[in-house]
């Protein structure tokens, strides 16, 4: 017995040691990945520079309820020392340390920011309403969300603010954020980068001639035509580029409430953003119809509407998404 296990074990000793060298080989290649891995502190600091934002406010800490210790302006370069807490990303400015909106900061070669769903966990939803379709505004609707505190943000273009400026002025007065959605009804992905920036500027000025103070830095391309391209631009012009995740169709003809009621409620997902329509050929038997189903389902599937810049945070410490009480089921009512 003594004999065989000898043998057993000299039959053993060249497996062992191969065993053994692919074991060093092994431990060699992790410790050569390991060495050219980055680690965490040698991410940081990077690059940043302000994008999306006329001045981005810079806070003592990571929430907006912080104090603004200073800003930047848009285009100037910053710090960035730390990855994102919460949507908030820690910054140097000249030495200064603070706390600063992961939204209107584009670090290193990233793409510009592009917001188009909120950040979930408290069951809310955002509204905005694009206008530029060119018919009959139908301003009872604004009415309607005033009287029972639906919130939404306007996006006007610019020839539409000259063509109806009582009705921008309208929802500048009951409290609506106005946006822009550019100038002219053409396609952004179909223009130079000159014209991208002539047209954001026109519609610009416009706005701020009806209502007298700029746009929101909020903007959303004409027809959603958008790319990597269009989207630095708007960026680089001092706004965020804004999309949706669902849209309510109701821009066209023959449009009903039934219609407007099922491509809204069966998408909404927490943090959806919802696109509707004031000006369009059947606003007022479908949206206008339709808005007060949809605010009443939302609210008694325990959704919370917010505004755009309040989905765009994460949702506030100890405050679930509530259920306010139903709302009338007619924009007249």
């Amino acid at each position: 017995m003594t004999v065989g296990r000898h043998t057993a074990s000299l039959a053993m000793r060249p497996l062992l040691l191969l065993c053994l060298c692919a074991a060093l080989m092994l431990l060699g290649l992790a410790a050569a990945r390991a060495q050219e891995a980055p680690t965490a502190v040698a991410d940081y600091p990077q690059f940043g520079v302000v994008t999306a934002a006329v001045a981005l406010n810079v806070r003592s800490c990571a929430a907006r309820e912080c104090e603004v210790i200073y800003t930047v302006p848009n285009g100037e370069s910053l710090r960035v020392t730390g990855p994102a807490q919460n949507g908030w990303l820690p910054i140097s400015r000249d030495g200064a340390p603070g706390w600063a909106f992961h939204y209107f900061v584009q670090i290193g070669g990233a793409p510009a920011p592009v917001f188009e769903r909120g950040l979930p966990g408290c069951k809310r939803v955002a509204f905005l309403f694009n206008l530029g379709v060119g018919y009959s505004t139908r301003t009872e609707v604004l009415d309607w969300m005033s009287a029972h505190a639906v919130p939404a943000t306007m996006f006007p273009m610019g020839w539409w603010a000259e063509t109806d400026p009582e009705a921008l002025r309208k929802m500048h007065a009951l409290g609506f954020p106005i946006a822009s959605h550019g100038d002219q009804r053409t396609e952004l992905t179909k223009l130079g980068d000159q014209a991208i920036s002539a047209d954001i500027r026109a519609a610009a000025d416009a706005i701020r001639a009806v209502i007298g103070e700029p746009p929101a830095p909020m903007f959303t391309p004409y027809a959603a035509a958008t790319d990597p391209r269009v989207e630095q631009i708007i960026a680089n012009e001092g706004y965020l580029p804004v999309g949706w995740d669902v849209p309510a169709d109701d821009w066209d003809f023959n449009v009903t409430a039934d219609h407007v009621f099922s491509k809204v409620m069966p998408n909404i997902e927490d943090g959806s953003i919802v696109e509707f329509h004031l000006d369009a050929p059947a606003t007022k038997e479908s949206t206008a119809v339709a808005l007060p189903w949809i605010v009443e389902r939302l609210r008694k599937d325990g959704y919370t509407i917010v505004p755009l810049t309040d989905l765009m945070m994460p949702c506030p410490a100890g405050k679930p998404a509530s259920a306010p009480s139903p709302v009338p089921t007619s924009v007249n009512g």
